[in-house]
């Protein structure tokens, strides 16, 4: 924004920067998506320099096909984003058959996690064309309307947050990053354009209130699962090494009983010590698929070998031979050691589900505080630049609209920082594990698909408010009225 553009009323050939600026975001959209790509699918091969080849050709195809239409059908092109998005997609998806069509035929497995990565991609061009229709209706409506209107918000983000959910089953680690950082992205800038909409401060609240109550929910599970966990730990705490290793990290000198966190430490100290005769929990953790209904059957599992262990011990007891009697004694042992592994087994996998939502709430709480700061900051920037009458939430805006309009935008960042240090407060208190350092090392260890989406989002939520991209949910067009009145009166002329 810092190049100054031409009113789109002047047509497009006085718009040649516009076209200049749209290559250069096209192309850092397209280089993102691109990289989205090459991430979800690491086992092909897929360079970087390729990788920005690739986005300037397509960049420049599309750049092209919207001067095309510009020139036939009228500049401003009415929704030019949403026009020009099938032929974007179909450029990409040219580009990755160019890429790897020999190498998807040649690695087993690769055809699916492509397809896994589609759908991914699907759902976001879905979100392009459900929230803008819902913000021009949120900005026409009053404000006792929009206190109602705005309730369909938390629906729909719940909505696709499911849509999401279903989408990348496929992934582990990586599936609240996938989810937050699209899915409560673009809402958290929706309801930030909706808060510099919205005078009234009760919307602000109600909005909160909503988030408030969605935690609330979320923590009654988390609470619900950590109950399952008492009776396993009890059993942990019982275990002949307990005392031994409550020792060896430190808990017996201060004199306080182990949380969740300090037993599964236990756990790992005592797999990993090389004296230990066990069977290695992280061996057998690897072995046991992440699926939950596998992890429902391992009781029965447990249950069913129990009985042919007990069986075997009944024939065994016999006064045949002497190495019978160490027979028994062997048997009897691995009896104890497999309900021992399916302990750990269990209270390990439990474990992963409290961190895995604990990690979800954090990273939703985090948006919701990072995204109407970003969004206060960019307001606050391109109102002091030249093209702010193109932008239409500035346009028209005196200064001291623009500080009501970030006040409200950052009351509601301000609510939900308490919101997320109180959740942070909760956790460490449920949990004994710091949220602070957990939402540090998502950020850390998953930095490329965290800011790839972060930016994908803002950019393009930035240029959909823009007049040279023709939006008008009015369907008027006004503009091309005019451009044809005008043409054809010069040839009236003529």
């Amino acid at each position: 924004d810092i190049l100054p553009l031409a009113d789109p009323a002047e047509g497009v050939s006085a718009n040649k920067l516009f076209l200049f600026r749209d290559f250069l975001i096209t192309s850092v959209l397209t280089f993102i998506c691109i990289h989205q790509f090459r991430i979800s699918a690491p086992i092909l091969l897929y360079p970087i320099w390729r990788a920005i080849v690739n986005a300037i050709w397509i960049s420049a195809l599309c750049v092209g096909t919207l001067f095309t239409l510009a020139i036939t059908i009228g500049f401003p092109m009415p929704f030019s984003l949403v026009v020009v998005t099938p032929i974007w997609i179909i450029l990409i998806s040219i580009s990755m058959v160019i890429e790897w069509r020999n190498q998807i035929r040649d690695t087993p497995g690769a055809e699916i996690m492509i397809n896994n990565v589609i759908k991914v991609w699907v759902c976001q061009v879905i979100l392009e064309f459900i929230y803008p229709p819902y913000y021009y209706i949120f900005t026409t409506l009053p404000d006792r309307s929009q206190m109602v209107f705005a309730l369909l918000l938390p629906v729909i983000k719940l909505a696709m947050r499911n849509v999401f959910a279903r989408t990348v089953v496929h992934l582990t680690d990586e599936m609240p990053e996938v989810i937050v950082f699209n899915v409560e992205v673009f809402n958290a800038l929706f309801v930030s354009y909706c808060m510099q909409n919205s005078p009234s401060v009760w919307t602000t609240l109600e909005l909160m209130c909503v988030d408030v109550t969605m935690i609330l929910l979320s923590m009654r599970d988390m609470e619900s699962t950590r109950r399952g966990l008492r009776e396993l730990e009890q059993r942990i705490d019982r275990g002949r090494n307990g005392e031994s290793c409550c020792t060896s990290i430190g808990l017996k000198a201060d004199n306080r009983k182990p949380n969740t966190l300090d037993r599964i430490t236990m756990l790992v100290e005592n797999d990993t010590n090389p004296r230990n005769n066990e069977t290695s929990l992280n061996l057998e953790l690897e072995r046991i698929p992440t699926d939950m209904a596998i992890e429902r059957r391992s009781p029965e599992l447990v249950k069913s070998s129990r009985n042919k262990i007990l069986d075997a011990s009944c024939v065994a007891s016999l006064p045949v031979h002497v190495a019978a009697s160490k027979q028994h004694d062997s048997i009897k042992s691995a009896g104890k050691s497999l309900q021992k592994l399916s302990v750990k087994l269990r209270y390990t996998r439990k474990v992963q589900t409290l961190l895995y939502m604990a990690e979800f709430l954090l990273l939703l709480n985090y948006v919701e505080v990072v995204v109407p700061l970003v969004f206060s900051l960019y307001m606050f920037a391109t109102y002091q630049l030249p093209n702010r009458e193109f932008y239409s939430q500035l346009h028209g805006m005196t200064q001291s609209e623009l500080m009501q309009t970030l006040e409200n935008v950052m009351f509601y960042c301000l609510l939900q920082l308490v919101s997320l240090l109180l959740l942070a407060f909760i956790l460490q208190r449920k949990l004994g594990l710091s949220p602070m350092h957990q939402l540090a090392f998502v950020l850390e260890k998953q930095y490329s698909g965290v800011q790839t989406r972060l930016v994908f989002w803002v950019f393009y939520n930035v240029q959909a408010s823009l007049q040279h991209y023709g939006y008008d949910y009015t369907f008027r067009f006004l503009w091309l009225s005019n451009t044809t009145d005008t043409i054809a009166g010069r040839s009236g002329q003529t």
